[in-house]
C-alpha cells in the first residue's frame, strides 16, 4: 500500500469513528463532538492501580546473578588399576535485566483457561464489530474517494452522513455495537511483569586433577609392571560481555515467578598439564609433553534437562528480591578410563530490582 493509500485510510477511519458522535449530535461541529462510551475502546490504561504500584515502570532495571558450582570428587580400584580425580569447575555471571511495561496478560507464564476464554470472546466481538461498522466505513471510503485529500470537503461530507444516520436503527445498532465491543476490550489487571536480559558478563576458574596407575601391558618393564599417569588442567578468567538468554516474568496475582537462568557464552580456557612414565613409542597417540591450551564449556544440562530452562517458583516475600538454588547429579566427564562420576552442579541464583 503507498503512503497515499494509507492517508486516505487513515482519513477514512477516522471519519467512521466521527459519524455515530454527529448523528447524536445532529449536525455538532467534529471539534465540538463528545466522545461516545465503546467507540474507542481499550484506549487508557485500565490497570488495577494497586497492582500497578506494586510493579516497575517499564524501563526499569534489575540484576539476574547466577552462581554455578560443579564438583565431583572420586576413587575406583580394583586388583589391577586405580583412578582418582578431583574437579571443581565453577563461573559466576550476572545478568541486566530491562522490565517491559506491565501487562494483564501473561508472555513466560502460561496463559489460564479464563484468560484463553476471554480472548476467543474479543476476537468474536470485534468481528461482530467490523461486519456492523462495514456499511459505514464503505459510505465513508465512497466520500474519501470523492473529496481526495480536500479535509473540509471530507468534513462536510462526513457531517451530512452522520446527521441522516440521526433517529435511525443503523445508528442504534452502531452505537450498541460499540458498547458491546467496550464490555469485552476491557484489559484486566496488570498483574505480569516480564524483565528481559540485555547484556550479561561474569568469570570463572577451572582446577582438576586426575591420577592413573594402571597395568597395561606396556608398563611390564617398570616397578610393579604399573604405570602412574597425571594430569591437571588449571584456568580462570573473565567473560566478554555478550547477549543473553535470561528472562523473568512475575504474576503478582498468582505469586509466582518464571525464571530463565543466564549460562556462561563461552566456553572454559585452561593449561593441561601431564606427568607420566608409560613408556615413550608406546602409544599411537604420544603422551603430551609440556602444557596444553585448551577448552571446555561448563556442563549445565543432564539427563537431558537443563538447569537454564524456564522454571516456575512461587514467591517469597516481596518479590523484587528473589533466589534459589538447584541441585543436578552429573558427572565430569571421563579421561584414562577415569570415569569422573559422582559429581553435582549447584546453581544459586538471585534476583535485584535496582
Amino acid at each position: 500500500m503507498s503512503s497515499a493509500d494509507h492517508a486516505a485510510a487513515r482519513r477514512a477511519a477516522n471519519a467512521a469513528l466521527t459519524l455515530p458522535v454527529l448523528a447524536l449530535g445532529k449536525g455538532r461541529s467534529c471539534d465540538e463532538h463528545t466522545e461516545i462510551p465503546g467507540l474507542r475502546a481499550g484506549r487508557g490504561d485500565r490497570a488495577d492501580s494497586r497492582t500497578r504500584g506494586r510493579l516497575r515502570a517499564g524501563g526499569a532495571t534489575a540484576t539476574l546473578s547466577v552462581d554455578y558450582r560443579f564438583v565431583a570428587q572420586g576413587r575406583k580400584e580394583d586388583k589391577y588399576d586405580l583412578h582418582e580425580w578431583l574437579v571443581r569447575r565453577g563461573a559466576d555471571v550476572v545478568a541486566e535485566l530491562v522490565a517491559a511495561k506491565p501487562q494483564p496478560l501473561p508472555g513466560l507464564h502460561p496463559p489460564e483457561a479464563q484468560q484463553m476464554a476471554r480472548l476467543q470472546q474479543q476476537q468474536v466481538q470485534a468481528q461482530k464489530t467490523a461486519t456492523q461498522m462495514a456499511p459505514m466505513m464503505a459510505d465513508v471510503q465512497a466520500i474519501v474517494a470523492r473529496c481526495g485529500d480536500d479535509e473540509k470537503c471530507i468534513e462536510r461530507e462526513t457531517m451530512k452522513l452522520g446527521a441522516g444516520l440521526s433517529g435511525t436503527q443503523r445508528l442504534d445498532d452502531t452505537l450498541k455495537a460499540g458498547q458491546q465491543t467496550a464490555a469485552a476490550m476491557q484489559p484486566g489487571a496488570d498483574r505480569y511483569q516480564r524483565w528481559q536480559a540485555k547484556t550479561q558478563k561474569g568469570s570463572y576458574t577451572l582446577d582438576e586433577s586426575w591420577h592413573v596407575v594402571h597395568a597395561d601391558p606396556i608398563c611390564m618393564s617398570l616397578p610393579k609392571a604399573r604405570c602412574t599417569h597425571d594430569m591437571t588442567r588449571k584456568g580462570s578468567g573473565e567473560f566478554a560481555p555478550s547477549g543473553s538468554p535470561a528472562q523473568v516474568e512475575f504474576d503478582l496475582q498468582a505469586g509466582t515467578m518464571i525464571v530463565q537462568l543466564p549460562v556462561p557464552m563461552a566456553a572454559l580456557a585452561y593449561v593441561e598439564t601431564h606427568s607420566t612414565d608409560e613408556p615413550a613409542g608406546t602409544h599411537s597417540t604420544p603422551t603430551p609433553k609440556g602444557p596444553l591450551n585448551g577448552q571446555l564449556p561448563l556442563r549445565v544440562t543432564a539427563d537431558g534437562k537443563s538447569v537454564a530452562a524456564p522454571l516456575k517458583i512461587a514467591l517469597k516475600g516481596g518479590w523484587r528480591s528473589q533466589s534459589g538454588e538447584q541441585v543436578v547429579p552429573m558427572g565430569a566427564g571421563g579421561w584414562h578410563n577415569a570415569a569422573g562420576d559422582g559429581g553435582k552442579l549447584v546453581v544459586r541464583w538471585r534476583f535485584t530490582a535496582l
